[in-house]
């Protein structure tokens, strides 16, 4: 018998195009689950989207 793997549950993520660099990335939510967050890969500039029952289900947003 093999012994089972323990894989743990991928982050949830949502796709931002970073308008200010034009480039793509993917930020991932929070520990306490109250927001998703990153930053611009280039340039680093900060992101935050809340979360909130109810909210929009967009997996993709753009940051202006």
């Amino acid at each position: 018998m093999a012994a089972e793997e323990h894989r743990p549950e991928p982050r949830p993520q949502i796709g931002v195009h970073f308008q200010c660099c034009n480039v793509y990335a993917r930020i991932f939510l929070t520990k306490d689950e109250t927001a998703y967050a990153g930053h611009c890969p280039k340039c680093a500039r900060p992101v935050r989207i809340r979360t909130a029952p109810g909210g929009d289900s967009s997996r993709f947003w753009r940051v202006e």
